[in-house]
């Protein structure tokens, strides 16, 4: 048995960082996301891809999690992008009709290549 709950991977593909998710968010693992956000966005990483596709559950609390590491990451003048949306944590998107509260991508690659291209037309813009 392990006593590690969630497993969270952050991986640099510039200008966005993708943090994956595996195993269980929740209650006992949502601060360690909501930590791992928190200290990107302190380096200044606040493009951010949450890949849940490794999720296999997610409660209320972890959706509270998620919820507050989009927080964190908009106050800082930042985007996150959700990706590999399935199971539990699409059922809990739906039911509580925050579905839409985040920008769902299917894949990684699919949210970095539009954040290239949101980052490319920030630069154009200035």
């Amino acid at each position: 048995m392990t006593t590690q709950q969630l497993e969270i991977t952050v991986s640099d593909h510039q200008p966005a960082v993708v943090v994956a998710l595996r195993g269980e968010l929740d209650i006992a693992s949502g601060d360690m996301l909501r930590r791992a956000i928190r200290n990107l966005v302190r380096q200044g990483r606040i493009r951010i891809v949450v890949d849940a596709s490794g999720l296999r559950f997610c409660d209320s609390c972890g959706l509270e999690a998620l919820l507050d590491a989009r927080d964190d990451i908009e106050k800082a003048s930042g985007s996150v992008r959700l990706t590999g949306v399935h199971g539990i944590l699409k059922i809990v998107l739906e039911a509580t009709r925050l579905r839409d509260t985040f920008v769902i991508d299917g894949t990684p690659v699919e949210a970095v290549a539009a954040m290239v291209l949101s980052a490319s037309h920030d630069v154009s813009m200035v």
